[in-house]
């Protein structure tokens, strides 16, 4: 049993007597609480009392505000299962009408939330101000605003009661260390392969690019400017796999669109087009044809629109763009005789057309090491685009921490050998990082993400630990898998020579003797 103060809205104060007494904590949220009374004794006053605004106070201090009474009766008394949130969700209570916009510093913020409310704050570290731009921050309830600090700042928060902490990062460092079946008994782990991709495209920031063309014209229509403005009015068509019309097309539709429109005749795919004209390479003109691969296997085509400017239907996500040809150096091109005669005809006027259109600085390919693994391949994620890159080789760097070439694995233990461990002093707090050593026998790094702790040491309570999902590099992960796979191979090895048992259901018995085997191996224990 543990004894919870209890104060009602009216200010009376008991205490109550509770069972199953559970506290959840998790990164950037209010704390719950949550227990078990029996309503007889002393308990039958602390029932009385229970209603809107009811306190209840844990052995830390902590206060936390009634939101659920769940009476179920029984031949004796009422069994009251019952939950509460801390008070710093109080912050809720206040509607903040005020708003600020512009550059803002983070005290400035805090102090509109917590106007007129019992609430304080308190900064750890340095931040600097913030940019909202048009947007702006309030207008709506205090919590509200709190979500919107912690999202314009990128910090965490946590309560002390009816003061809010701010940090970049709250918790510790090196806090906990857990080695699976030496001083752990339950790490487990989840493993999320809905997001996995080996291959990303990505673009460098935009910029604005101008071009002067000689005007031209004839009698027949002809003219590089012509050509130009008859292409760049469908950029922004919707790319369609195999489509070759302005309701949707591919590269090659595109370019055989334009080129039929002059009475060329042209069709797909890019490994017709790359053979209807003389190889050519840069300075590229007005309606040359910009091939990427290598000649009889190409895969993409463009059509130039002057020597430094291309136009292409570029793929599902951008459609038809016009961008820059060294943002993307294409492999060759090819000058269609007819295309060329008809873009070298003059009206023989002196002017130029001048226009100015946004391109794309640089563009890249990373690609994962996993996908030059037999069954993988190349799983492409949404294109990557930079509002301040303008390398391609840093462009290529950004590419790769932004692949998402892993699965999602989230950790989790049970609270018991957190707790009861001797031999080394582990601190569990949300925020708090340690390490695991899981069984591949590889070290991971992990953060206490979120928490559910029992008071009492009631029989049958299932407290809980969730790390934080932990990312994991190409390189890293594939370790792990041949640990993994190494491991399986030594259990086989041992088991066919000691005679080790089998059941039906594939499920190794080892005895003691072997464990200490594998762990000598896998995690580096004493075999002695």
């Amino acid at each position: 049993m543990i004894k919870l103060p209890i104060t009602s809205y009216t200010g009376d104060q008991s205490v109550l007597l509770a069972y199953n007494v559970a506290v959840t904590k998790t990164i950037n949220s209010y704390p719950t609480l949550s227990f078990v009374f029996n309503a007889v004794g002393q308990n039958l006053v602390a029932e009385d009392m229970l209603g809107p605004r009811t306190l209840f106070t844990t052995p830390d201090g902590q206060q936390y505000r009634l939101t659920t009474s769940n009476p179920v009766p029984n031949s004796e008394f009422r069994v009251y299962t019952v939950s509460a949130t801390h008070v710093g969700h109080d912050l809720h209570d206040s509607y903040i009408m005020n708003t600020l916009s512009g550059v803002q510093s983070l005290r400035a913020c805090l102090d509109l939330m917590t106007q007129g409310t019992p609430f304080k704050y308190q900064i750890d570290g340095n931040f600097n101000d913030h940019d909202f731009g048009t947007g702006t921050i309030g207008g709506g309830h205090g919590d509200d605003v709190l979500s919107a600090i912690a999202q314009a700042w990128a910090c965490e928060y946590w309560f002390d009661n009816y003061t809010v902490h701010i940090a970049k990062t709250i918790g510790s460092q090196d806090a906990f260390t857990f080695v699976d079946r030496v001083n752990a008994n339950y790490i487990s782990w989840n493993e999320d392969y809905s997001s996995f991709y080996t291959a990303i495209h990505g673009f460098g920031k935009q910029i604005e690019q101008t071009t002067t063309v000689d005007n031209g014209s004839s009698s027949s229509g002809g003219g590089a400017q012509e050509v130009i403005n008859f292409a760049k009015q469908y950029a922004g068509t919707p790319y369609v796999w195999g489509g070759n019309t302005p309701s949707g097309w591919d590269c090659s539709g595109f370019v055989a669109y334009v080129y039929n429109h002059f009475g060329i005749a042209m069709h797909q795919p890019t490994t017709y087009e790359e053979y209807q004209g003389t190889v050519v390479g840069p300075p590229y003109q007005t309606g040359d044809m910009l091939f990427w691969g290598g000649r009889g296997s190409t895969y993409h085509v463009a059509l130039a629109l002057d020597a430094n400017t291309l136009e292409m239907a570029a793929n599902p996500e951008r459609g038809t763009v016009v961008q820059a040809i060294s943002a993307w150096q294409p492999n060759f091109g090819v000058r269609n005789d007819k295309m060329a005669t008809l873009v070298a005809q003059s009206s023989g006027s002196d002017d130029s057309t001048t226009t100015t259109s946004t391109v794309y600085s640089c563009q890249a390919d990373y690609i994962s090491p996993l996908a030059d693994k037999s069954g993988i391949g190349k799983i492409w994620q949404d294109p990557y685009t930079s509002d301040t890159i303008t390398d391609e080789n840093q462009l290529k760097t950004a590419l790769k921490g932004q692949l998402h070439d892993y699965p999602d694995v989230q950790y989790s233990m049970s609270w018991v050998t957190f707790r009861n461990n001797s031999q080394i002093t582990n601190n569990i707090d949300i925020g708090n990082n340690g390490w695991l050593r899981d069984r591949h026998g590889l070290d991971v790094n992990v953060r206490i993400q979120s928490y559910t702790r029992y008071l009492d040491d009631r029989s049958g309570n299932n407290d809980a630990i969730t790390f934080g999902n932990k990312i994991f590099d190409s390189t890293t992960w594939e370790v792990r898998q041949n640990q993994s796979q190494d491991r399986s191979r030594l259990i086989a090895e041992l088991q066919k020579s000691s005679g080790s048992d089998v059941r039906n259901d594939s499920t190794v018995t080892m005895t003691d003797a072997q464990m200490q085997k594998i762990k000598q191996v896998t995690i580096g224990g004493d075999s002695t």
